[in-house]
Order: structure tokens, then sequence, then C-alpha cells
């Protein structure tokens, strides 16, 4: 073997560690802005027994964003959730357009919420991921996107009481730089709720989003018993389909 085949060996093998150290090293700082209804305030508390003996239908609808898996993942949160205010809760993923829990078989809901999701914009440069590989990740790359959360609140009878798009960005930066800066700042000087690594943008998320679904939801319940109050009283003593609270 020459010297010249030794020397362009050892010159990949060196390149070859960089760019490897270059990819252990990195990591991705998320940066999430919620967007219109996801800025409202939310008066309703979680923590308290705002669904007291209500039933409860969530259903996940699974579309080209939110996949199955997701979708299931999805109600099994949202019906916690749910569960944790005091309401009776099924959960159903729906396949091939198809729901599972027919609305006319058993007893029926006192809402139906209704969850989907879509994504809206989602943007990345490919000459700075590139950069950004040349740079061994010093230059960092991002990629920006927007998503929506459609909520839809009926009642049995398919009339609807509450409907919205909580919408959100989030935009992801790459590089070994950005990464080890706010890790830095996290570890030493931001408090927990302003952190950009690790999960705590997951975090933010599902709390803004949780608490405008229960606020969404328990608009929903007050509408339906408004509702329900102008209806006339049955007079052969039949008994009413009972709910959470009395009318």
């Amino acid at each position: 073997m020459t010297s010249r085949a030794v020397k362009s060996r050892c010159t990949a093998s060196n390149a070859g560690r960089v760019l490897l150290l270059g990819a252990l090293l990195s990591g991705c700082v998320t940066v999430y802005q919620p967007l219109s209804s996801l800025q409202r305030p939310a008066i309703v508390d979680p923590r308290l027994a705002n669904f007291e003996g209500m039933r409860l239908l969530v259903r996940c609808v699974p579309g080209d964003y939110l996949k199955a898996s997701d979708a299931e993942l999805l109600c099994r949160r949202v019906g916690a959730l749910f569960r944790n205010q005091g309401a009776k809760v099924e959960t159903d993923v729906p396949r091939n357009g198809r729901s599972s829990r027919s609305l006319e078989e058993g007893t029926q809901p006192d809402l139906v919420v209704d969850l989907s999701s879509r994504l809206l914009h989602k943007e990345s440069s490919g000459p700075l991921w590139a950069l950004t590989a040349l740079s061994f990740t010093i230059v960092p790359a991002f990629t920006e996107y927007s998503v929506a959360q459609d909520v839809t609140i009926r009642d049995a009878s398919g009339f609807l009481l509450a409907s919205d798009s909580l919408k959100a960005r989030f935009i992801e930066y790459f590089g070994a730089g950005i990464w080890g800066v706010n890790w830095v700042l996290d570890a030493l000087v931001r408090p927990p709720e302003e952190e950009l690594t690790g999960e705590a943008p997951a975090r933010d998320f599902s709390r803004d989003f949780y608490a405008q679904l229960s606020q969404l939801a328990f608009n929903a319940r007050v509408r339906s018993e408004v509702l329900r109050s102008f209806e006339p009283r049955s007079q052969g003593g039949g008994e009413q389909r009972q709910t959470g609270t009395e009318p």
C-alpha cells in the first residue's frame, strides 16, 4: 500500500469521526408558539369534577397527518383528561371513515367529542441543511410547521354545541452550537416552564390544548343544559333522559 493511499484512508477516517462526533453532539431545539384559540385564557380547571356523572364519547379521526396509532394515543390521553374530571368516557378511532360505536345502540352519550388534525404549513431549506452538514452542524438548520387540531362537540342527536380549530406553530432548530447553548441555559438559568430542550415544548402544547378542550366541552355542556331547559316537560309522567346535572 502506498503512502498516498494510507494518507487518503486516514483523511477519510478522520472526516468520518468528525461527522459522527458532530451528529452525536447535535440536538434539536424546539420553539412552540400557540396561535389563535390556544392563546385564549381558559377559566375551567381540569383538576375539578367539571363533568361529574356525564357520559362522553371521544372520537379521534385518523387522516393524512394523524396516523391511526397516533389517533389511538390521542384518544387515550383525552379520555383520561375527562375521566379525571368525573366523566364516564368511551373512545373510538374510526377506520375507513366508519365508527365502531353506533349512537343508536346502547346508552347514548351526553356529549360527542370529535377530534381531527391537519398540517397547515411546513417549511425547510434544503441548501441550509446542506450547509449544516458541511459545517458539521455548527450552522443550524431549521424546520417550521403549523398544525391545527379541529374540535367539534355535539349531543347524541347530532346538534352542534361547540367547535373550534386550535392551531400552533413549531420551529425545530438542529445543530450542535444552538443545542449546546440552550442546554446550558436550560440547566443553569431558565425556569422549567421556559426550557427549549427536552420535553418542555410538547408539555406546554399539551397544557394549552387540554385547557382549551376542557373549556370547549364545559361550554358545550352549559349550552346543552340551556337548550334542554326550553324543552316541554313530559305530560305523561315519563322519565327524561338523565345527564350529569338536573335541567
